[in-house]
């Protein structure tokens, strides 16, 4: 009797046979195994080239992950980068640009180093036409808006026609504020992602004010944000670092003035800028500058460079006003040919004061003195165009019921005391004194905007740090919000003596801004 065959069983391994009908041999598990290997093998150099990308962003890890994230899909929607000056916003977008595409195709605008309007048209429109194969170009660069989006949509039909994308970048977008037309501006470049419809192009804006300063209401497509807070002490100290010969000594003279300087400013241009001359002071006692310090020598180059670091806590800001003349004089007695003269740097006068203060905070404190001191309705007179100093030719003989009105107001003034006042006024006196120079006191323009130029803007953001200072010092008092103006009130804690030092010490006539009977 014959048994029924059992059918063998096939292992994974086990191949059919060449004649046998079975199943024939199956493609997509092979592909999708070479797919599983070719991603394995992608895999860690994508991780080592994330790594090399997180390295070079210290402290800014989040950020570079969100920028990956936010460039990443086609199409992307506008992005905003904002945050404060040198926190490292256009380096960390120029990278991970680098890291999606090893060459992207990128059309860079820095407003800062254009004029106009027109030489930004200039500027993208040139860049374009390089990117695009064709040699078609308009010679002519447009000077309306509306003949610049048509030239725009021209230059990028050819500069997208191969498929790839094409990013353009606008940094320093806060410049264009204070352009002719400026705002008509800043509206056309954030609404050209809903002008152009163009999903091969990506919009990327670079700035250094809040996102609230271009909100426009326009039902325009709004950029995602990416916010760049300043660095921490440990980060810019992981960042100034980075390329010394002797990272030892360098670590050690680190120790010694960071932490100082960082409490006056925690921006790594300005903070680079000065370590330089301090560490060449703090290494003048070394002969081999590739010498490891010991606890002794340490001590003897802190002590060497303690006086050079006292003077620059003091120099660390600078009013932009008349930082420093030059004067050639031809003097036959004396012979001297030029003189250079440093505004707040005078050591005769400035030894008067027991206490070191930056320039700025000199000239805070000077202004908070005035706007306690002053009544508010003389501002006008006082700080006016000309600066408050050229009143001759319009004084006019005064009546003696405004002679007796003003003798009660200084009585009343006296008897109050030193009196408060809001922020506003404190920083409109504050621009205003500092556009006085003591060579030329006749005459003397007073900005009309107090965020017209780059440099006051760093101003500004400077002073508003100084002011927490002054605060805590007990320099100024600040009391609580009024409950009608909404804003907070500030008081000067000075008397006249010390204001009157203060003032010896920058070379500014207080006395021609003190209001007296």
């Amino acid at each position: 009797m014959s048994q029924p065959i059992t059918p063998r069983r096939t292992t994974r391994g086990a191949a059919p046979a060449p004649d046998s009908p079975a199943s024939p041999p199956k493609s997509r598990p092979k592909s999708s195994h070479r797919r599983q290997l070719l991603a394995a093998a992608a895999e860690p150099n994508e991780s080592k080239s994330l790594d090399a990308l997180l390295d070079a962003l210290p402290g800014r890890r989040a950020q570079a992950t969100d920028l990956l994230r936010l460039l990443a899909p086609a199409p992307a929607l506008p992005l905003l980068l904002h945050g404060g000056a040198a926190t490292g916003k256009t380096r960390a977008l120029l990278l991970a640009l680098r890291h999606l595409r090893p060459s992207p195709r990128l059309v860079y605008a820095a407003l800062r180093s254009l004029p106009s309007p027109r030489a930004l048209f200039a500027s993208i429109l040139s860049q374009l036409n390089a990117l695009s194969s064709s040699s078609s170009s308009r010679q002519r660069v447009p000077d309306k808006p509306s003949d610049f989006i048509a030239a725009l949509r021209d230059a990028l039909a050819g500069a997208v026609a191969q498929g790839e994308l094409v990013y353009l970048v606008f940094d320093n977008l806060e410049v264009a504020r204070g352009w002719d037309k400026g705002g008509q501006l800043l509206s056309l470049l954030l609404r050209l992602h809903d002008l152009l419809r163009l999903p091969q192009v990506v919009l990327v804006y670079v700035s250094s004010a809040t996102p609230d300063a271009y909100y426009t209401m326009t039902g325009s497509v709004e950029p995602n944000h990416v916010y760049f807070p300043d660095y921490t002490v440990d980060e810019a100290r992981d960042i100034l670092m980075r390329g010394q010969s002797n990272p030892k000594l360098y670590s050690s003279f680190l120790g010694v003035v960071l932490k100082p300087l960082f409490r006056v400013t925690r921006r790594l241009d300005e903070l680079a800028a000065l370590l330089e001359p301090l560490f060449r002071r703090y290494c003048e006692p070394l002969g081999d500058l590739q010498a490891v310090p010991d606890e002794a020598m340490r001590r003897r180059l802190f002590e060497h460079l303690q006086p050079h670091l006292a003077v620059a806590l003091n120099e660390t800001f600078s009013v932009p006003m008349r930082a420093s003349v030059e004067k050639c004089k031809d003097d036959s007695s004396g012979g001297k040919a030029s003189v250079r003269r440093q505004f707040g740097g005078r050591d005769g006068l400035s030894s008067e004061l027991e206490f070191h203060m930056s320039v700025s905070a000199k000239y805070l404190l000077l202004s908070a003195f005035l706007a306690s001191r002053n009544p508010a309705t003389l501002d006008a007179a006082l700080f006016d165009s000309t600066g408050g100093s050229d009143t001759r030719n319009r004084k006019r003989k005064s009546s003696q019921a405004s002679i007796d009105r003003k003798d009660t107001m200084a009585e009343e003034i006296l008897m109050k005391g030193p009196g408060t006042f809001p922020l506003e006024r404190l920083l409109a006196i504050f621009q205003c004194i500092t556009s006085v120079s003591e060579d030329v006191l006749d005459e003397v323009e007073c900005p009309d905007s107090m965020m017209a130029g780059s440099g006051t803007n760093a101003l500004m953001s400077d002073v508003l740090l100084q002011l927490s200072t002054l605060c805590n010092s007990n320099f100024l008092s600040k009391s609580r919000s009024c409950p009608l103006e909404g804003s907070a009130r500030y008081r000067s804690n000075i008397d006249e003596d010390l204001a009157l030092k203060v003032a010896r010490s920058v070379g500014f006539p207080l006395s021609k801004y003190m209001y007296r009977r």
